[in-house]
This record gives C-alpha cells, structure tokens and sequence, in this order.
C-alpha cells in the first residue's frame, strides 16, 4: 500500500516568480534547519557572510560557487510540477536505481517493508518491479506520488534567508516530508510561489555541513527507496495477482469463468468476519485467497468480496462457492430501499461477503453476537443464527457491516463511516462501542431496517 495519503495542493500566485534585485549583492544567507518528532529533535543555524568578496561560515571559506548556485536556482523559473528530467531520472539512472534497490532487497532482513517485499518477490513479481521501475512512462505517472504529505512521524522544516545590500530579501522555505523536501516556497518583494525545483534542493545541500539538520533529506538521498514506495503501490494489484496465478491458478480460472476478477491475493489477514488472529505468531493461522469479483450483470458500484481457505497449495470451497453465492447476490440486490440508494447514488460502492462456505460466516456470526448481547439484543442474536445460512452479509466502505435478513429486513450490525449508514444520519441510530474490533469511530447498533427503508427498532 502506498504511505503517502494526503495530497499537497501547489498555488502559483505569480507565475513569473518573486522580484529580486537588478543586480543583489548579498550581505548574508541565514540558514535554519529543524527536526521534530517521536525523537530527539535536532537544529541547525548557520550565516553564510558575505565580506571583501568571499563567503564563510564563521572562520570557514566558502566556495562562491556553491552560492551563486543557490541564488542562480532560485532565479529559475518556478516547476509547478516534479519532473523526471529536473529530477535528473533519464532512464541510465533509473536502471541504475532498479540495480541498487535489487541488491539491497537480496539482502534486506525486514528493515525496510518494499525491500523485503522485493526480495522475497518471485522471479515474475521482481520482473514486474523491474519493467515498471525503469520505464520511464510508467514513472512519469506515478511520480507525484512521491510528494504527498504525509507519510512519517517527522516534522522538518527549512528556511533560508537571502539579504541583499539594499535592505531587500528573499526566503526559501519548506516542510515538506518528501525527498529534496519539495516542494520549496519562495518569496520576495510582494510575490510568492512554489517549486518542484529540484536544483535548489542540491544547491542548499551543497552549502550545509554533512551531519546539517535534514542534509540527507534536502540532498535526496532516499529517491531511489521512496520511487520503489510508489511503484510498488502502484503494482500491488498485479503483483498479488503474479502470486496466485503462480499458486492457486487453477481456482483463479474457474472463478474468472463466471467473474470479472477485480484483485486477488493470497494471505494470512484476518477482521470481525474472516481469519484467525494468531498473538505473536503463536499457533496455527489461516491462509485464505481474496478475491474481489464482479460480473456483467452486476449493477455499478456492487461487487463480490470472496475469501477461500487456502491450505497446502489448494483452494477449498470453489464449487460451492460457485454454486450458492448467486442467490445471496439476489437477495442483497433485492432490497427496495437498498436499489432505490444505488440508483440515486450509482457510485456508493457495496460488496457482498462470501467466507469458505456461507455469507455471513460463523466467526461473524460470533461477533456480532457479542455486540448484540452487550447491547442487550440477544433476540435479534437468535433470529439470525436461525437463518444464518440465508443471510447476506454486506459491506459498505470499509468495517461498515449491514446483513440481509432472509424476508428483506436488514440490520445494522456496525458502521465506522457515515457512508457506512447508507443514507441515514448518526442521530437516527444509538451507538455503543463493539466488543472486539473496535474502530475509532462508530459503534455497534443493531438497528433493524424494513425492505421499504422503515426503522423498525
């Protein structure tokens, strides 16, 4: 899965960049770099003095060069995007970076998740790594993935002080978690932008001592690591599907027979429906096969969840599988109010459960009797175990669970989202905290809904 989840919105105030000086002869540079976070948190400040024509740190001399290729930088037009070629990613260095991650994978023992991922892959899923990693097509669509804050527990943050002579000055500032900790902002006189330059990023780099606050970070030490990050997100429904073809191939054709396969994996998961929780890997788990499925008839939005034990190489349950889920796709495309909801919102997503042998499965059945009782609902406990091979389990969004009773009636079991109520409010339901799988947010309800959409109780 990706790491990067909340996406970085660039405003360009003035397209042609902030106004500097004719001709800036800088008096000094102020350089402040932090880190905060679960550890110890770090700083930097430096100046970089401008005097009868050189540049020090203190007593130290500073190559004029490194300066003027920082001032030069950010001069530059602004990049209001990343990019391969201002990244310097031609495809001699991504074949290079393929080489190096495929080396440190052979070698990893955990330390990094994509890495070991990578090393343990087959000799497809690495090929599938690999033609994805050093294309630069490919990467030039999944790059800006890179940039999208925020995936750690860190907070950096650079700024740099430009004075001029004249009293003027420009600031260059970032907080960005990425490699080059792009994007930068720069300002001066009255305008301000941002820029995926990466050219100031090495520029700074360049001026700061080694163990400087963020040096690893602003100089992209780890682009190569964090491009592997985004490419195997962004294969991960291939390669899953790379290793069931390669162990359960025979199970994936039959059921591709009936079904469009969405995505197929094969693992040890478990949740309130499905799996065995196993504490410090202690005892026997379970291996299943996922499989998200859906067919032509299907309407938009609904689709099958199959979860299959997977035991010493086989796939059981597929016949039967086969055999007995259309009639609980029957009944949970039956409901009126439920039909009514998808038509007027065709992209409001619902999946039907199959586990092993049955919808609403016994370790569901299990939970929501816990839930039920604490909730002083046993009644309705026992009115579904009676029919529990005739239930449709449903979910909604993720961990927002609704069985359909064998007349029609559904049930709220539990909901984490307000998708997850299916177009009714929070204060139309009471709801208390779930016995086992407890989410952040939600409850256990255990409201019952008419076929018409009427609260019963």
């Amino acid at each position: 899965m990706l790491r990067y989840a909340v996406s970085i919105v660039v405003v360009v105030v003035a397209l042609s960049g902030p106004a500097f000086p004719a001709d800036p002869a800088v008096r000094q540079i102020e350089i402040k770099s932090s880190w905060g976070g679960l550890g110890r948190p770090q700083n930097t400040e430096l100046a970089v003095r401008h005097d009868n024509g050189e540049y020090r740190i203190g007593g130290t001399r500073i190559d004029p060069a490194n300066v003027e290729s920082l001032l030069a930088s950010i001069r530059q037009p602004p990049q209001l995007k990343p990019t391969l070629e201002n990244l310097g990613m031609t495809e001699q260095w991504l074949t290079n970076a393929a080489d190096r991650l495929e080396k440190d994978a052979a070698h990893n023992d955990g330390g990094d998740s994509v890495l070991y991922k990578l090393g343990h892959g087959s000799a497809d899923q690495k090929g599938l790594f690999r033609r994805s990693y050093t294309d630069p097509n490919f990467m030039a669509k999944v790059l800006s993935e890179i940039f999208r804050c925020c995936h750690t527990d860190d907070y950096p943050g650079v700024k740099v002080t430009i004075l001029y002579d004249d009293g003027s000055r420009t600031t260059v500032s970032s907080h960005s978690q990425s490699e080059f900790m792009l994007p930068w902002k720069v300002e001066g006189g009255s305008a301000t932008v941002e820029t995926f330059n990466k050219n100031i990023s090495v520029a700074l780099a360049a001026l700061l001592p080694k163990k400087a606050t963020n040096r690893e970070r602003i100089s992209g030490q780890g682009l190569d690591l964090a491009l592997a990050w985004v490419v195997m997100g962004a294969i991960e429904g291939d390669w899953n599907l790379s290793n069931v073809k390669a162990h359960a191939n025979e199970a994936l054709v039959k059921i591709g027979n009936a079904y469009k396969i969405l995505s197929a994996d094969i693992n040890p998961y478990h949740d309130v429906t499905f799996g065995i929780y196993v504490k410090d890997n202690k005892g026997e788990g379970e291996e299943n096969l996922h499989l998200e499925l859906k067919r032509s008839d299907f309407p938009q939005g609904f689709a099958v969840t199959a979860i299959l034990l997977y035991r010493d190489g086989t796939v059981l349950g597929v016949d039967q599988f086969l055999q007995d889920a259309p009639r609980y796709e029957d009944l949970a495309l039956s409901v009126p109010w439920l039909a009514n909801l998808r038509e007027e919102y065709p992209k409001w997503g619902t999946s039907l459960l199959w586990v092993h042998d049955k919808s609403l499965s016994d370790k569901a059945l299990q939970n929501f009797a816990a839930d039920m009782h604490a909730l002083g609902k046993d009644a309705l406990v026992n009115e579904v175990r009676q029919v529990q091979s005739q239930v449709a389990a449903l979910n909604v969004s993720y961990g927002d669970w609704w069985l359909v009773l064998p007349d029609r009636r559904m049930v709220l079991w539990r909901y984490e989202s307000v998708m997850g109520l299916l177009g009714w409010k929070k204060s139309d339901f009471s709801a208390h905290e779930c016995t086992d799988y407890q989410a952040n947010n939600g409850g256990c309800v255990g409201a019952l809904i008419s076929p018409d959409g009427e609260l019963v109780k």
